[in-house]
C-alpha cells in the first residue's frame, strides 16, 4: 500500500482514464478507483476544460431557452404578432448567449487548467478526477454570483 503517491511515480502501464471516470472514493481499494487519477498536466487541463464546457453549456443553454420562452410569452400575452424577423432575432439571441457562455467557459477553464497542472506538477501530486469537476462547479457558481449587480461590486 502506498502512503504517498507522486506524479513522478507514474504506474507502469498507466493510461489516461476515460472521460468522466468519476468513481466513488468510498472503498478506495477497488481497482477502478485506483485507476482514476491524473498524472499529466495536459490531462488535467483537458478534464478541466471538458467539465467546465459541459457545466457552462448547461447553464447558458438554460438561460437562453428561458429568455426565448419569456420573449415569446410576452408577445403572446400582449397580443403582439410574432413575425419571422422577431423569431429569428429571438433564436439568434439564444444562440449568442450559448456561444458567449461556452467561450467564457473555455477561456476561464483553460487558465485554471494550466494553473492546476502547474501546481500539482510542482508539488509532485496526482489529481483525482473529481477535482476538475469541482473547479468547473466553482467557476459556474462564481459566474452566477457575479451576474447580480450588487455582488459584482463587492467581489
Amino acid at each position: 500500500m502506498r502512503v504517498f503517491v507522486s506524479s513522478l511515480n507514474v504506474p507502469i502501464g498507466y493510461s489516461t482514464p476515460d472521460f468522466p471516470s468519476l468513481y466513488w472514493p468510498i472503498g478506495a481499494h477497488q481497482q477502478k478507483y485506483q485507476e482514476s487519477f491524473l498524472y499529466y498536466s495536459f490531462d488535467i487541463w483537458k478534464f478541466t476544460v471538458y467539465w467546465t464546457l459541459i457545466l457552462f453549456g448547461g447553464v447558458y443553454s438554460t438561460v437562453g431557452v428561458i429568455s426565448l420562452a419569456h420573449n415569446l410569452f410576452s408577445s403572446y400575452r400582449h397580443r403582439l404578432p410574432i413575425s419571422k424577423l422577431s423569431m429569428a432575432v429571438n433564436i439568434t439571441t439564444m444562440a449568442l448567449c450559448i456561444f458567449i457562455g461556452l467561450f467564457r467557459g473555455f477561456i476561464s477553464s483553460a487558465v485554471i487548467g494550466i494553473m492546476l497542472g502547474a501546481i500539482y506538477k510542482a508539488g509532485s501530486l496526482t489529481m483525482s478526477t473529481w477535482i476538475p469537476l469541482s473547479w468547473g462547479c466553482a467557476q459556474v457558481l462564481f459566474d452566477i454570483c457575479t451576474s447580480y449587480s450588487t455582488s459584482s461590486i463587492l467581489l
